[in-house]
């Protein structure tokens, strides 16, 4: 077996900059299969059961309701899908003026994003930083928000402990993240699961759609560590430890103790769910979903978290 060094610090940031600028090349958001769109329906209602509200954008609008300006920071925004196209419509319904600043690494993106908030006359601020580095002005934001982005992060409790100062004493910090493993690994406990159903799988649902330049057919279900190369989960095992350390936890509902490895963009293409079996098997693996978690049988791989000042 041949042994590749995990990349250095600059090339994984490089690697990340990239990649990032190839996914949102042609919009606001990542392109996902039509089955990823069921399985985050799935877990709306799930949040909704526990909040009132199906999601992020909604309890954003529902906490600033009464003002007439919040003030909105996205770490690790990228071109800021969520907050211009589905936060910035819901606050401007309401009567709530927005002030978004965004943070990433990536200019080309932020860029993206300026332009789409100056069509939405949407006041944008985009700030390049280093978020491992983060150092933000105190009591300075009513919302701080995270989307898929903490486990991009490896300095996790500088950032949570950034977030805590730089929240107003009646902000919040909401977040949607990926606690798994550190590089994406899965856990033992979900890693005999998932390889015991991909052994009854049938072949069409198990060609990979994103590890290499041709779809390619896995005999076994790829357990890879993503962090060697990039900042994908680079330190995600920390993301949860870190929030409770330095914020206070209001809100946590937790998902997806298998879904995600089934139906994202790796193998969800191989998904139709106009087919018989194809819905057959996405209703099995989403009711063993709620089973593992209702008994704290998994951990799981999706959260939605709300948090104040500590």
């Amino acid at each position: 077996m041949k042994f590749f060094p995990k990349k250095t610090y600059s090339a994984r940031m490089e690697t990340e900059i990239e990649h990032y600028k190839e996914i949102f090349k042609d919009g606001l958001f990542q392109k996902v299969p039509p089955i990823w769109n069921e399985v985050e329906h799935l877990f709306s209602k799930q949040i909704k059961m526990a909040t009132g509200v199906s999601g992020l954008p909604e309890y954003v609008a529902r906490h600033t309701a009464k003002r007439k300006r919040v003030k909105l920071l996205s770490l690790g925004s990228g071109s800021c899908g969520v907050e211009l196209d589905l936060i910035g419509p819901l606050l401007k319904k309401q009567g709530t003026e927005l002030n978004l600043v965004a943070v990433d690494i990536n200019q080309q993106i932020l860029d993206q994003a300026k332009l789409e908030a100056n069509k939405r006359n949407i006041k944008f601020s985009g700030l390049v930083q280093d978020i491992n580095k983060l150092s933000l002005q105190p009591n300075s934001y009513d919302v701080i928000m995270a989307f898929a982005a903490l486990h991009h992060f490896d300095n996790l409790n500088l950032v949570t402990k950034e977030i805590n100062r730089a929240l107003k004493p009646n902000g919040i910090f909401v977040t949607v993240d990926i606690p798994t493993r550190n590089g994406y690994l899965l856990w033992p406990e979900t890693k005999a699961v998932v390889d015991q159903l991909w052994q009854i799988l049938p072949p069409k649902f198990k060609f990979d759609h994103t590890a290499h330049a041709e779809i390619t057919y896995m005999e076994k279900f790829p357990d890879v560590d993503y962090a060697k190369n990039s900042f994908e989960c680079s330190n995600s095992e920390a993301i949860l430890p870190a929030l409770k350390k330095n914020l206070l936890e209001e809100v946590f509902v937790p998902g997806m103790t298998l879904s995600r490895r089934f139906f994202d963009t790796k193998f969800g293409p191989n998904f139709d769910l106009s087919q018989s079996l194809d819905k057959a098997i996405f209703d099995f693996i989403s009711e063993l979903d709620q089973y593992y978690l209702e008994n704290n049988l998994l951990k799981p791989e999706t959260f939605f978290g709300v948090y104040i000042k500590k």
